[in-house]
């Protein structure tokens, strides 16, 4: 079953249930990393007009949120973080 995707606009992309969560959590990193909430919602609306929507396109989401962080040691942070989650996700329990 699928649910329309976490934003306040209208939308016809629909993403998996997993999908959301995963893109919860990353937000969640990102914001708490960056400190930076408003950002989230633009890239996540680029990241749906792209399409690439599944699981394998979160990486696409995550290289968005990477390059938006201002130094090295952040984005090296999220990116650690961000694939230990991507790895849960692969292994099938992600929550």
């Amino acid at each position: 079953m699928q649910r329309p995707a976490p934003t306040s606009t209208t939308t016809t992309h629909k993403i998996l249930p997993v999908v959301t969560r995963v893109i919860e959590q990353l937000n969640a990193l990102f914001v708490e990393l960056s400190g930076n909430s408003g950002l989230t919602e633009v890239l996540f609306q680029q990241w749906l007009a792209h399409g690439k929507t599944g699981p394998s396109g979160l990486r696409h989401y995550v290289r968005a949120l990477v390059a938006q962080l201002e130094t090295p040691a952040l984005r090296e942070e999220f990116s650690e973080r961000a694939e230990r989650i991507l790895l849960h996700l692969q292994s099938g329990y992600a929550n």
